[in-house]
């Protein structure tokens, strides 16, 4: 463990030192989205429009040039009606109201050559049947620098809940969205497949409070117009508030390394090699060692459509009382398309994660699907549904659940309409499956399935922001 968090150091402290020795402090100027020019003109490789496919960003279709910084506060309260409201195994135990109130700050900064973001969100979920009240915290940074040929940037996102994440069923969260496991505002995904989700939460069972931590340091430095080297390396827990002591915490690094080349203005190949550690509490599980190849091809045109598809070798080690080694594949294909007045968003991914503390590490193949449209002038609406089928890595004695797989279901629907500048009225929906192969018991809760339906209606504002420059 001590190892473990001398390398988190090192990769904080890394990060944070390229962004200081790279800051300008000449008066403050509108910033870019690209890096500045090289090479007598802007590297089309560093183009936020078609960034390296080994890096950590994905294509933006939506690039909102932003030009001033600020602090920007927002409010949310909802009421929502849940079948499930304790998230306990064997179903419907009838409705119970569940009221959510969120509050958010964010910071923009912006300097000739670095940006910094902040986010914080916070708040509580205070149930009706029985009564009870859980805090909800989550906190995002992204800061980068850049200098005539490349990049870096420093990714945090914490947070500590008591059912795994902020669902989206719930209306949304306020502010920018830095904090809600989205990693920035370039990266919706990108590097490993997995690499959206390297806390492993795929699906919670239980109002279990659970902490969470990833930062991840990426650099991308431009070795020609046409090609790119990227590095990256992250560091993440999480860790279960179980009184029963069955889920398992986790802890996770990663290192990885690409090239990427452009073929054409839209076409792009890349080759990335990845090492990673999952090591859990000696007495559950001990250590898994992956090494991944991927080779990668993204297609792209500008504001339209983005589309990146990889796939390679993945071999793995895993130490349990000896060595037992197998060899898998790791693959990644997402979709994002805007038509004229709707986007939609379509993945699959195969991947290995920590295991979401019911297993010491589990194989992950998942699926999702979303959809927006904006009607009218005053109103949105937001769809999804996502699919995971999750199998144990390695049998545990005593810890974890004793299921080998599960399944998790979800799809949800958000409608919002904008009352004004400063308010937004939204009507959601979510429904939720959690289905283990055998019955399971958890938090004095013995089931197969643990299913949750959600309706709810809430009121969010957000005031004008202030500007500090």
């Amino acid at each position: 463990m001590g190892k473990l968090r001398t390398i988190r150091l090192a990769l904080l402290v890394f990060g944070m030192s390229l962004g200081a020795a790279a800051q300008n402090s000449s008066p403050q100027s509108p910033p870019d989205t690209a890096p500045a020019p090289a090479f007598g003109q802007n590297a089309p490789v560093l183009s936020p429009e078609n960034p390296p496919v080994t890096g950590l960003d994905e294509p933006a279709l939506d690039l909102h040039t932003a030009s001033r910084s600020f602090i920007s506060p927002a409010l949310q309260v909802s009421e929502s009606a849940d079948t499930n409201g304790q998230n306990a195994l064997g179903g419907s135990s009838g409705l119970e109201s569940i009221t959510r109130v969120l509050g958010a700050v964010d910071l923009q900064q912006f300097w000739p050559k670095s940006d910094l973001f902040l986010e914080y969100l916070g708040g509580g979920a205070f149930y009706s049947s029985p009564y009870d009240a859980r805090q909800l915290q989550a906190a995002g940074l992204e800061a980068v620098t850049r200098w005539r040929t490349g990049q870096v940037t420093l990714r945090d996102d914490f947070s500590y809940l008591p059912d795994g994440s902020f669902v989206m069923g719930f209306g949304g969260v306020p502010g920018l969205g830095l904090a809600s496991g989205a990693f920035g505002f370039g990266m919706q995904g990108g590097g490993l497949p997995g690499m959206n989700n390297p806390t492993g939460q795929v699906g919670s069972v239980g109002n279990i409070p659970r902490l969470a931590n990833t930062a991840i340091v990426d650099v991308v430095q431009a070795i020609s117009p046409v090609s790119a080297i990227t590095v990256a390396g992250g560091f993440s827990n999480a860790h279960f508030y179980d009184p029963t002591d069955v889920l398992v915490n986790s802890d996770e690094v990663t290192v990885e390394a690409g090239y990427s080349h452009l073929l054409n203005r839209r076409d792009q190949i890349g080759v990335l090699y990845a090492f990673q550690l999952f090591q859990f509490p000696q007495y559950t599980g001990g250590q898994i060692y992956n090494q991944i190849l991927n080779l990668r091809w993204s297609h792209t045109i500008t504001g339209r459509l983005s589309l990146i598809a990889g796939a390679g070798p993945q071999y793995t080690d895993l130490e349990q009382g000896g060595d037992y080694t197998h060899w898998s594949l790791s693959a990644r294909v997402e979709l994002r398309y805007r038509f004229a007045h709707s986007s939609v968003f379509a993945s699959y991914q195969k991947f290995t994660s920590a295991g979401s503390g019911f297993f010491a590490g589990a194989n992950v193949q998942s699926a999702s699907l979303g959809y927006t449209r904006p009607i009218g002038r005053t109103w949105e609406f937001f769809s999804d549904f996502g699919y995971s089928h999750n199998t144990q890595l390695q049998s545990v004695a005593d810890f974890g659940v004793n299921a080998s797989s599960y399944d998790n279901i979800s799809a949800g629907a958000i409608l919002r309409k904008h009352l004004g500048r400063s308010f937004d009225f939204f009507a959601s929906y979510r429904f939720g499956d959690e289905s283990f192969n055998v019955p399971i018991t958890l938090e004095g809760s013995t089931g197969r399935v643990d299913q949750r339906q959600i309706g709810g209606i809430g009121l969010e504002w957000h005031p004008k922001p202030t500007r500090i420059e």
